[in-house]
């Protein structure tokens, strides 16, 4: 009886997976890509005709990288003035980088720090976060904060089409925001999708959010330029203010600007890394590419931005007059202990292909031998859009890059996932994602610092949509997959979902999503699935025991318990009849989260408990291996 029960389960878990997931997770083997291009998007893999020349590095400069390498290492604030005036020193070096202060922006900011009514439960798992009436939403951003006094606080930022951008954050896992800040620029107007944040915190209670962003001047109609808002909570500070690349004038396009930083690696001197798209006029067409920008003191909402005067990687020019729309994303990532920037581009003229380079964090020179250069997968004739990357900004070597794939009859979901350091020359490929019936729209995809998960989503379309919410391992594997996580029927396939993750047990899923119009802010939340593993410096508040993950798995699952107390902590392992099959600890342990690994490669497939024991705590939890 106990057999068919768990062969019935069993059963129930793979048949509600197939309809989450049309298609297969990932295809078989690994695809290599036999020619790699060097820098420009023709037909000919060494045409370098139109690419600005590399500039050789001084041994000087290379001095001074040695030591800023050396100071960065120890991860102590002490050591940052020394860093600043070293990067000084390169700069002034390089004539192809510039340092500005901030131009601000003439418009007016405003610390509301108050709840926003109304927040009101559409359905189980959604709040309504903003409700923007006849104002269309043009952009939206997420992030959350992973360690520090406040671990766990997830943040929103939305761009309105009334010329304002606002920015919420929430303390108890998305059930209710507050609006922590509102910035009105000058007659501006939000490029539609183009927004992007990034967190820089350390260990202690300072955070600083960083939010880049397109957008056009006289309310649309206007320059194409980027602009950044940094803001802290603790206390209240922030500024709005352009980014200006030497160069530009009103010939310039500016535009889908993305930002990442080495927060991972570095809790206390990071650096954080912006890539715009970028086009300028020709005789005849437009020349298009990338431009790029660091940061290497970004504790402070005044910053000082150095920017990258030579094209960054893919370079080519359209002579058909027309402007192109085309979509950048930056990632950093540890190389075998080396710090390292990886960017992509795709939507070029040759749209069955996304374009993949890297460069040292000094933004130069970018090379593409190691990234792979063009790539076209499994179905190198099929258009891609939407190339959004992926890191833990950490040495697992896992880099995603999630898009928009054409296949006749219907726009679906792919990616790509290497696991050699950003080198899409060689990667791993998931099936199509979507329906044959309907388009999916664009995805995009976060990774958990320090911590092998990614996640991703995007709006399957339809007569009622569905926002699809996909957890994944650095391995490929799918512990997380939620055929549908929207309260409203109808979602904007203008304005792509953005996906978060949440700072609780087994529950970790967060998408931020518009309806139809796009109108409104809302909050998908509450999914079942895994901790994530986020980072916390804070001790536990109570005992806990989570889910394992994944589950079912096959042969080794991860186990995260929470303990308040130094104690004895026991972790053993039940068969379905009760016995002891496993000790996993049975030892004094401090107080603090724990993630441990169990090995089940000497057991049967099979139902299998779990127990954590530590002080007059107790708790069980199921778990199935499934060989």
């Amino acid at each position: 009886m106990r057999k068919i029960l768990f062969f019935l389960f069993v059963s129930s878990l793979l048949l509600l997976n197939s309809n989450d997931t049309i298609f297969s997770q990932e295809l078989p083997g690994v695809f290599i890509n036999k020619t790699q291009w060097r820098g420009n998007n023709t037909a000919i893999n060494n045409d370098m005709s139109s690419m600005p020349k590399t500039r050789i590095i001084t041994q000087q400069e290379t001095d001074i990288m040695k030591e800023i390498q050396m100071l960065r290492r120890t991860d102590d604030r002490n050591n940052l003035s020394r860093i600043l005036q070293l990067e000084a020193q390169l700069e002034a070096l390089n004539p192809q980088s510039v340092s500005r202060s901030r131009i601000n922006f003439g418009g007016i900011t405003s610390n509301s720090n108050k709840m926003n009514p109304p927040f009101i439960p559409n359905a189980i798992g959604n709040i309504l976060i903003r409700n923007t009436g006849s104002t269309n939403v043009r952009a939206l951003a997420t992030a959350t904060q992973q360690r520090g006094t406040y671990a766990g606080r997830i943040w929103v930022a939305a761009a309105l089409s009334t010329d304002s951008i606002m920015v919420y954050y929430s303390d108890d896992n998305g059930l209710s925001w507050i609006i922590h800040y509102t910035a009105w620029g000058a007659n501006i107007l939000v490029n539609s999708e183009d927004m992007d944040m990034e967190i820089i915190e350390n260990n202690g209670t300072d955070a600083y959010v960083w939010i880049v962003f397109g957008f056009r001047e006289n309310n649309g109609a206007g320059r194409w330029r980027t602009g950044a808002i940094v803001t802290s909570y603790n206390p209240f500070l922030a500024n709005i203010f352009y980014l200006i690349w030497p160069g530009d004038d009103s010939s310039k396009r500016y535009y889908n600007a993305r930002i990442t930083s080495d927060n991972a690696t570095y809790p206390t001197v990071s650096y954080v890394y912006i890539v715009t798209s970028f086009d300028s006029l020709l005789s005849v067409g437009h020349r298009n590419t990338q431009k790029t920008a660091r940061c290497t003191n970004p504790y402070t909402v005044n910053p000082n931005v150095s920017y990258k005067a030579d094209k960054f990687a893919w370079y080519g020019n359209s002579l058909d007059g027309n402007l192109k729309n085309l979509h950048s994303d930056i990632a950093y990532f540890r190389n075998g202990g080396s710090d390292s920037i990886i960017v992509s581009y795709s939507n070029v003229p040759d749209s069955t292909k996304i374009y993949f380079a890297k460069s040292d964090i000094n933004n130069g020179p970018a090379f593409t031998n190691g990234a792979g250069g063009p790539i076209g997968g499994d179905n190198p004739n099929d258009f891609k859009q939407y190339a959004r990357l992926s890191s833990n900004g950490n040495d697992n070597g896992s880099i995603y890059c999630v898009f928009r794939q054409y296949t006749n009859p219907r726009w679906r979901i792919s990616y790509f996932r290497t696991t050699n350091w950003g080198n899409f020359n060689s990667m791993y490929q998931a099936g199509l994602q979507g329906s044959l019936t309907a388009h999916s729209y664009q995805p995009d995809i976060v990774g958990v610092r320090n911590y092998p998960k990614h996640y991703f989503t995007w709006v399957l379309g339809g007569s009622t949509d569905s926002l699809r919410y996909i957890g994944t391992t650095a391995s490929g594997t799918w512990p997380q997959n939620i055929g549908k996580m929207n309260g409203q029927p109808i979602l904007s396939g203008v304005q792509g979902p953005k996906p978060g993750f949440r700072f609780t047990n087994n529950d970790s899923c967060f998408v931020i999503y518009s309806q139809t119009g796009p109108s409104n802010v809302w909050a998908a939340l509450g999914c079942s699935g895994s901790i994530t593993g986020v980072e916390n410096n804070q001790s536990p508040a109570r005992y806990n025991l989570s889910q394992n993950y994944p589950n079912p798995f096959n042969p080794t699952t991860s186990i995260r318990f929470d303990i308040p107390k130094d104690g004895l902590v026991k972790l053993v392992v039940y068969n379905i009849l009760g016995k002891e099959v496993a000790t996993v600890i049975n030892e004094v342990k401090k107080t603090g989260s724990y993630i441990v690994d169990f090995n089940a490669s000497s057991l049967s497939s099979g139902v299998y408990f779990y127990k954590l024991t530590a002080g007059d705590f107790s708790d069980i939890m199921k778990m199935i291996l499934f060989k």
